[in-house]
C-alpha cells in the first residue's frame, strides 16, 4: 500500500501553516507521517505551499516527496499529482492534518480491498481517511473528470469503522487548541475530544 499524504494547501482557516505547527514535540505532518509508516506502507508527501519548510520538516524519514506545482487549483489538483507518482501498488489519499489517525485506522480500511474496489474510514458515520483504492483504478482515476467524491460514487465502497482520529482534522485555530488539550491516545480513541 502507498499512502499519498496531502501536504500543499494553504490552511487558509488556520492562518498560517498548520503542517508544522508543534505538536508532541515536532511539526503536526510528523504524527500523521508516522502512523502511516507504523501501518507498514510506503508514503509520498505532496507538497505545493511551503514546500521547502514541508521538505525539511519530512527530511530523513526516507518517504518521497512530489510537488504539486498546481496546488492553488485546490486539493484535486494535489491528490492527482500524488496518484501519478504511485507506481504497480494500492493505494490511500489521507490529508496530512489528521494527527490523531492510527495504523489501526490505515491497515483496517486497507483490508478491505479484498473485498471492495475501494474503501473509507469513518467513525460513527462521518466520513474520514483513509479513502483507499485498489491499483487498478489508478488510470481510471487519473482520467476521471469530476470529483473525488462522484469517482467513488462509480464503485463499490468498503466501509472500516475507525477511531475519531481518522476525522479529527487540525485546520483551525480552534480544533488546534482541543488538540493541544486533548490530544492524547484517549482522544484518539474517542475519549477526550468527542465532549
Amino acid at each position: 500500500m502507498t499512502v499519498i499524504l496531502l501536504a500543499a494547501g494553504l490552511s487558509e482557516r488556520m492562518g498560517c501553516s498548520k503542517l508544522l505547527l508543534p505538536f508532541r514535540g515536532r511539526p503536526l505532518i510528523i504524527s500523521t507521517l508516522s502512523a502511516v509508516l507504523k501501518a507498514e506502507s510506503k508514503a509520498i508527501v505532496v507538497t505545493g505551499h511551503e514546500r521547502e519548510k514541508i521538505e525539511d520538516a519530512v527530511a530523513g524519514m526516507g518517504i518521497r516527496t512530489v510537488y504539486a506545482d498546481e496546488y492553488m487549483k485546490g486539493q484535486r489538483w494535489s491528490t492527482l499529482r500524488g496518484v501519478e507518482a504511485v507506481e504497480d501498488d494500492d493505494f490511500a489519499i489521507i490529508p496530512a492534518d489528521l494527527p490523531l489517525i492510527s495504523p489501526d485506522d490505515i491497515k483496517g480500511t486497507a483490508a478491505l480491498l479484498d473485498r471492495f474496489e475501494t474503501a473509507r474510514a469513518f467513525h460513527r458515520g462521518t466520513p474520514g481517511h483513509p479513502v483507499v483504492y485498489r491499483r487498478e483504478l489508478r488510470d481510471e482515476l487519473l482520467r476521471f473528470d469530476g470529483t473525488m467524491k462522484q469517482f467513488l460514487s462509480h464503485h463499490a465502497m468498503g466501509r472500516f469503522e475507525g477511531s475519531l482520529g481518522c476525522t479529527f482534522d487540525a485546520d483551525t485555530p480552534e480544533s488546534y487548541r482541543m488538540l493541544l488539550d486533548n490530544g492524547t491516545a484517549d482522544a484518539a480513541n474517542g475519549t477526550g475530544l468527542e465532549g
